[in-house]
């Protein structure tokens, strides 16, 4: 299942993700937590602003968002995972295993950190409130995916305290 991705751009109102080079850099550094994944296997970010997308409002304001809302997309195309850009086609058609939805602060941080311990940040920045999280496949989809390293990493709750 290959997708087309958008061109590499720097950071706009339009596109708060910026340059895909600093983020595929930051993947490759963690590319370990990946290799467990199945190809295909996908996560998602959308920015809170702009999007409709407000904590409370949770899936009905992912499915009104759909439209001009970028959504950076990161995809295991078989070789590792790879970041790219495309537009949110909504909460039922983003085709992602989980669902990030960062406010402004997140992306900027996120962005500045990209040379360093992201995931330790993104991890922070979900228990902080500044990213929610959304997970679109079943716990045994996402095991069989090969997701639980990468969960584990940004602390969330994966396969419980009993395995």
């Amino acid at each position: 299942m290959q997708i087309e991705l958008e061109a590499d751009a720097p950071a706009t109102a339009g596109d708060p993700f910026g340059d895909m080079a600093p983020w595929q850099a930051m993947l490759d550094r963690y590319n370990v937590l990946f290799t467990d994944m199945v190809e295909g296997s996908s996560v998602g970010f959308v920015p809170r602003s702009g999007s409709g997308i407000q904590p409370g409002k949770h899936v009905a304001g992912l499915v009104e968002a759909a439209g001009e809302v970028p959504m950076m997309k990161w995809l295991n195309d078989g070789s590792g995972m790879s970041a790219g850009v495309m537009r949110y086609p909504g909460f039922q058609e983003a085709r992602v295993d989980l669902l990030f939805v960062a406010d402004d602060a997140a992306l900027e941080a996120m962005r500045a950190s990209l040379a360093g311990d992201t995931l330790s940040l993104i991890k922070r920045l979900i228990r902080q409130g500044h990213i929610m999280f959304f997970v679109l496949r079943t716990k045994f989809e996402l095991q069989d995916a090969g997701y639980e390293e990468f969960l584990d990493t940004l602390g969330l709750a994966f396969l419980g305290a009993c395995r």
